[in-house]
């Protein structure tokens, strides 16, 4: 607000609370305070610091959950408002000597009671103090057009074609106080531009209303402004955290790229094994490597060996890592495709979303959002035999997974003496679990270990029961107290 538009409620408040009592004065909320004068009603509320005033509906004001302020106010009578010309300020002055101040300096506007000229309270609490109460006279002095802040871009240019820069300080008194005059009795303007509401002087390119009451444009203007700040705020916040998820999806995707990349770039091992095969007369036995030409003869291929193995052993070995380099290569590509079909579908979100003009359906979307998000467990699922299986996601998951997803009558599985994931074998009947079973889930918690590449690995089970997290353990880190050892291959499909 500036400068004109405050002297012009204050002029407008003069002439409907003078003479009437202070009935309830109270607040709903941190930001809003309510004024009640006999019939006559005046909301404040401090949205981004600045000060907006609408005209509630006495009827249909909220009953329950008011906390008094200013209460030495209360049924004491307003004398006078004071207006501050070319200040953004005034004063409803009461019997008693008591006043309440309007200080409206854009983002550090406040209410401030003071009685005898004495500091009493603030509205909001956490403003600055205004401890001296002041009656401040505006002095024109050698201000130019371009110090007279509170005008705006066409009031400014009126001034400049009358040559106020180089006129006496008397002439500006009379310029400046014939424009206040006439800006006083324009009519207002409510106008929706690209990022917010404005109340102007002129009809801007998309007027929504015009006024010639103060109090009406400004209760108009505050319940649209600050409903569409709201609005654009949350529907932003929402959006840059899509933005961000999205963000994150891209980088999965490059990262799931590049992985599949590499693996079909390298030499396969069952390329290698077939060339050793193919050249077993040329390798000295107890060589540590052999560089051999590759089938097309494009290139030497160097191949490590193990020189306490004989040269068929070492093939045999490169055949073993073969299969387990193709379900490598299988898994990145049903990863990349998974990563990548997230992604689509998060892009697809946002632009679904960018779509919607509600901030009941913005907020809806968003709480709905929060729900999952706090719906997140700390582990993946699938099903074996008609069993829930419970994978843990890292090791702080796993920690989470066994202290509140587990319960003593499931198995607890994990591959042994490697790093991976804790898995659970969900059991909360007690029912007998077949050693088939047990094979299939320990093939699974093989895979998600760092065993996962092996022809074959050691998985422990055993009942949860036997399972403790030791005081001060690191993340993931349980004390086994009985378990079990089978040998099986890492896989997920049976």
């Amino acid at each position: 607000m500036n400068a004109f538009l405050i002297e012009r409620l204050a002029i407008q408040l003069r002439a409907k609370l003078v003479g009437k009592p202070l009935s309830e004065l109270f607040t709903t909320s941190q930001f809003d305070v309510y004024l009640i004068f006999d019939k006559e009603g005046v909301k404040v509320s401090f949205f981004q610091g600045q000060a907006y005033f609408q005209t509630p509906d006495l009827e249909k004001l909220q009953k329950k959950n008011r906390l008094p302020v200013f209460r030495s106010l209360k049924g004491v009578k307003v004398t006078e408002i004071l207006t501050f010309p070319y200040d953004r300020r005034f004063d409803i002055v009461f019997e008693d000597q008591q006043v309440l101040a309007f200080y409206l300096f854009g983002k550090f506007a406040q209410l401030t009671h003071y009685q005898s000229n004495s500091w009493q309270e603030a509205f909001p609490v956490k403003t600055s103090k205004v401890e001296t109460y002041e009656i401040n006279t505006w002095q024109l002095e050698d201000k130019k057009v371009s110090d007279l802040r509170f005008l705006n871009e066409n009031e400014r240019l009126q001034l400049t074609h009358l040559s106020f820069d180089e006129m006496t300080s008397t002439e500006r008194v009379i310029a400046l106080d014939k424009l206040k005059q006439q800006v006083l009795k324009q009519p207002l303007f409510l106008n929706k531009g690209v990022k917010k509401y404005t109340l102007d002087y002129e009809a801007g390119a998309e007027p929504i209303a015009q006024f010639e009451e103060i109090t009406q444009a400004l209760d108009q203007h505050a319940r649209l402004f600050i409903s569409h700040q709201v609005y654009a705020q949350t529907k932003g916040s929402h959006l840059g955290q899509l933005h961000k998820e999205l963000s994150m999806l891209e980088k999965k995707v490059k990262s799931a790229q590049k992985r599949l990349e590499e693996l079909n770039r390298a030499s396969s091992y069952k390329e290698k094994a077939d060339l050793l095969m193919a050249n077993l007369w040329q390798i000295n036995k107890g060589a540590s490597e052999v560089k051999l030409l590759n089938f097309e003869g494009t290139h030497e291929v160097i191949i490590k060996l193990q020189n306490t193995l004989r040269p068929q052993a070492n093939a045999e070995r490169y055949y073993t890592k073969g299969k387990n380099e193709s379900k490598q290569r299988d898994f990145a590509l049903k990863h990349l495709t998974e990563v990548e079909h997230n992604f689509l579908a998060k892009a697809k979100e946002i632009e679904s979303f960018e779509s919607v003009d509600s901030l009941k359906e913005i907020r809806k979307t968003a709480d709905l959002k929060l729900t999952q998000k706090e719906k997140r467990v700390p582990y993946k699922t699938m099903h074996i035999d008609g069993f829930e299986i419970r994978i843990g996601k890292g090791a702080r998951e796993n920690d989470d997974l066994l202290r509140y997803h587990t319960s003593n009558s499931d198995t607890w599985l994990h591959a042994k003496d490697v790093s991976g994931s804790h898995v659970i074998i969900r059991n909360p009947n007690n029912t007998r679990i077949l050693p088939s079973t047990i094979e299939k889930v320990a093939s699974v918690a093989a895979f998600y270990s760092k065993a996962k590449s092996e022809s074959l690995a050691a998985v422990m089970y055993t009942s949860r029961k036997y399972i403790r997290k030791p005081k001060g353990a690191t993340p993931g880190l349980v004390k086994v107290d009985k378990e079990e050892v089978i040998l099986v291959e890492p896989k997920l499909d049976f």
